[in-house]
């Protein structure tokens, strides 16, 4: 094979009708159009070597693959899925499509299946035509007619052979807009989850098993005519789905009417209500002109809306915080006349309601002291029960064996509540007891001891009527906890550490530390002792008999410090 061979700093060699050509200084040279090897031989001086011929080698590889390819030469849905999740309302959705190859393309067909209800708008309609690393906006619209679950599913084809997906879910609520007869009231359920562990000596260990309580509702129907029609077609077609049930406890007045494409809402005492952002809001005309909107955000007495009103409400109407919710167990519908029918329902809400808990103002002992006083319009009820182990063959006498050494308590409580704020507060005092996990002090709310003498600033005993107290509960573990109400609204707690016969009708009862202040024997309004209980149920009712004036009625049983 030939070659030539030359040494850098030479003039420049043409050869051959300039086939063969080197360059002024020697960095590159060709022959043909061949590259040649330049280099540096032995005493560093630059110098080449160019074959005559050179053989064609045969050479294999691949593309080596980056992020640009998750990027670029595809078509891109941005988001690919939307999830409308509970459809109350018309909803729509901005999709981005964007062309990300290097040169335009066109989208062929758009093919859709299981749209029910669901349109993909905002640009023409195929052909249509993409440049080259360039974006359209599509509009995806749902509406709240179709089939009950939403699942559509977009595929775009393209003319070069790429194509892109877009799947859309939901699912859609139908308002459960018949109001309740309040001539039945409504009953509205809390339930929490405890286990309870009892060791032998009657000790609890009481365990949460549920943060956020199980709600329900349960009220009376009255319906007629059209609207008895009407709720046995939504009991054939949709008992088992979701419906979105207004918070009826919870009724306000629109004071201004709202037009059609309102986004701001204003409602009263929304602190009160169930109102919340991310919540529905429901307006109300009557058992068959309704319309819900979810909640954005919340400020004070402001509501701003998630989508648009799709109709005007005039001033009068009343507005609801409202809930998702399903038909809990059957419905009994009674027809006394072939015009006339009456229902009762049970809803149980599906999404949680948590309430901040806020316990009592005052606290004793590590535990808080239940503030409100029973309503004595029903006798307050005690039951007392002890933990006894019965061995009886039969056939002689019979053994017991008292298995705590000390009584449980039992009681039952009515409380009336007739203000918004009250009942909100109770509200939040359940969910501070969490059902039976968190016990609290409960007053027997009686005049259990009568003062004989004036206590004095430094006085560490009380002077009482004899009750027994030191004969039966000298070295006291139970019952020694004592509420002593004065004139002036003064309130104090104290243990009672132990007692002593005075006489025959006096004893004395020593106190864990002195009040502090001198009280006349008139000055004591009452003393009553103080009883470590919890509620007795996890599930608690509260009975609305207006949205103003709530019934509970509580059962509580003693534990053991």
């Amino acid at each position: 094979m030939a070659t030539l061979m030359g040494v850098a700093g030479l003039a420049v060699l043409h050869l051959a009708r300039g086939h063969f050509t080197v360059s002024a200084n020697l960095q590159t040279l060709s022959l043909a159009g061949v590259p040649s090897i330049v280099g540096l031989d032995r005493a560093g001086i630059p110098s080449f070597i160019l074959p005559g011929v050179l053989p064609r080698a045969g050479l294999t590889g691949a593309a080596d693959r980056s992020f640009r390819d998750d990027w670029y030469h595809r078509i891109h849905v941005l988001p690919a899925a939307i999830d409308f999740g509970n459809l109350v309302s018309p909803m729509s959705h901005a999709v981005e499509v964007w062309n990300a190859f290097l040169s335009p393309v066109s989208l062929t067909a758009i093919e859709e299946t299981g749209a029910d209800g669901v349109s993909l708008t905002g640009q023409p309609p195929p052909p249509l035509v993409y440049g080259a690393l360039t974006s359209r906006v599509h509009t995806v619209a749902a509406s709240t007619q179709g089939s009950p679950v939403l699942s559509a599913r977009y595929v775009l084809r393209f003319g070069n052979g790429a194509s892109s997906t877009l799947t859309v879910t939901g699912r859609r609520v139908v308002v459960f807009g018949f109001a309740p007869n309040w001539a039945g009231g409504i009953t509205e359920r809390l339930a929490w989850l405890t286990d309870v562990l009892e060791s032998y000596d009657g000790s609890e260990q009481r365990i949460r098993l549920r943060s956020v309580p199980r709600r329900s509702f349960e009220f009376q129907l009255d319906l007629a005519g059209h609207d008895v029609r009407v709720l046995e077609t939504l009991l054939h077609a949709w008992a088992a789905r979701v419906f979105a049930v207004p918070v009826w406890t919870d009724q306000t007045v629109l004071t201004a009417p709202l037009s059609a494409g309102a986004t701001a809402v204003r409602v009263a005492d929304a602190a009160n209500a169930d109102y919340h952002a991310g919540g529905l809001v429901a307006f109300w005309s009557d058992n068959q002109h309704h319309e819900v909107g979810e909640i954005l955000s919340l400020a004070g007495n402001a509501l701003t809306l998630k989508q648009p009103l799709s109709r005007g409400w005039p001033a009068g109407t009343r507005v609801f915080p409202a809930r998702f919710a399903r038909i809990d167990g059957d419905v009994l519908v009674a027809h006394p006349t072939d015009a006339l029918a009456s229902a009762r329902v049970r809803f149980a809400v599906e999404d949680p309601s948590p309430v901040s808990a806020i316990d009592g103002p005052s606290t004793y002992q590590g535990y808080r002291v239940l503030a409100w006083r029973p309503n004595r319009i029903e006798d307050l009820t005690d039951t007392w029960r002890r933990k006894l182990a019965l061995l009886d063959y039969g056939t002689g006498p019979v053994t017991l064996d008292d298995l705590s050494g000390h009584p449980v308590m039992g009681k039952r409580l009515r409380f009336t509540f007739g203000n918004r704020a009250t009942i909100q507060a109770f509200r939040a005092w359940l969910h501070a007891r969490q059902g039976r996990a968190v016990p609290f002090w409960l007053s027997s709310g009686q005049s259990d001891v009568e003062v004989t003498r004036p206590i004095h600033a430094a006085d560490q005993h009380l002077a009482v009527k004899n009750i027994g107290y030191a004969r039966y509960l000298a070295t006291p573990t139970i019952r020694r906890n004592l509420v002593i109400h004065a004139t002036g609204g003064r309130t104090d707690y104290r243990r009672i550490t132990g007692g002593s016969e005075i006489s025959a009708d006096e004893e004395l009862l020593t106190l864990d530390s002195t009040l502090g202040v001198t009280l006349a024997v008139q000055d004591v309004l009452r003393i009553s002792f103080l009883d470590l209980v919890r509620l007795e149920a996890d599930a608690q009712e509260l009975f609305w008999e207006t949205d103003g004036i709530v019934q509970a009625v509580l059962e509580v049983r003693t534990v053991k410090e």
